[in-house]
């Protein structure tokens, strides 16, 4: 339950940016519905028997959320250089976590691709015991 406890909090902060004007909505879109995606690819795995591990990209996605969401509300309707700095932070790490967010989807669906669908050399062994039925 921790990784969806973490999932609906991270959400609900991003989506609480949005309301406050300090992250675009598209951006938040992006991360949540990767969040969507790849909670339901390793759903799917694991129900045929296949874990897919975290990738690296998807803890550096993470860390720049937490990064994007701390930097932005510390630096939110201020006018000083320093709240300024926090606000400039806030969205670096925001582009960073939807870079990270939609090359970590690609390679969780390519690592989900390979592990799961039927290898051309499976389905020449399969030929070869049908051919081979039809012939004996």
């Amino acid at each position: 339950m921790d990784p969806l406890a973490d999932k609906l909090l991270t959400s609900a902060a991003l989506l609480s940016l949005v309301q406050m004007e300090l992250a675009p909505a598209w951006i938040v879109w992006v991360i949540i519905g990767r969040e969507f995606a790849v909670t339901g690819l390793r759903s799917l795995a694991y129900a045929r028997g296949v874990v897919i591990a975290a990738s690296p990209l998807g803890k550096i996605k993470m860390v720049a959320e937490v990064v994007a969401i701390l930097a932005l509300i510390l630096g939110r309707g201020e006018t000083q250089d320093e709240m300024y700095v926090l606000y400039v932070i806030g969205q670096t790490a925001l582009w960073v976590a939807v870079v990270a967010a939609l090359t970590s989807a690609a390679n969780y669906f390519r690592r989900f691709n390979v592990i799961l669908s039927p290898r051309l050399a499976d389905i020449s062994v399969a030929r070869e015991q049908h051919g081979s039925r039809k012939a004996g």
